[in-house]
């Protein structure tokens, strides 16, 4: 207000800011795309744990670097840690901002990561077990999808 009473044109809000809250919906998003994430770091951890069952390998030296099951890991967990932030990504689709979609995206991939493999430590290559928790996320994983796009309207 200016001495006068009349309201002033200043605005702490960028012309661009947004109109609506889309809090809950990042939320949402980044739960289910952290979920998907363990669900995917499960079932490679389930496969690998029978990819290297018949292994002979007792030194580190004994294991053949460019075997499946070497490879299969370490290019599984970058596919699975992609995987994570693109289901964010696309679970916040009713988010305009690139910007924030992506930063809270590589948060949620971040997430997943640490989730995953703090879980999938824990249950130390038990099949059932892996395969439980891969269930457990999976349908979490489509539970909060599903809520994040109700959340757009």
């Amino acid at each position: 207000m200016d001495n006068a009473g009349n309201p002033s044109e200043f605005s702490p809000l960028l012309p661009d800011a947004p109109t609506e809250d889309r809090i809950g919906t990042a939320v949402l998003a980044m739960e289910g795309g952290a979920a998907a994430g363990v669900a995917w770091f499960a079932m490679l951890t389930y496969i690998q744990t029978h990819l290297v069952a018949g292994s002979t390998a007792t030194r580190i030296e004994d294991v053949d670097r460019q075997s499946f099951d070497v490879n299969f890991m370490a290019f599984g967990l970058v596919v699975g840690i992609a995987f994570a932030g693109c289901v964010a990504w696309a679970l916040m689709g009713s988010i305009p901002s690139s910007y924030r979609r992506g930063g809270l995206s590589i948060v949620a991939a971040f997430v997943a990561t640490v989730l995953g493999m703090g879980l999938t430590f824990m249950l130390r290559g038990q099949p059932l077990l892996l395969l439980l928790l891969a269930t457990i996320a999976g349908v979490l994983a489509v539970w909060l999808g599903r809520r994040a796009v109700r959340s757009w309207k």
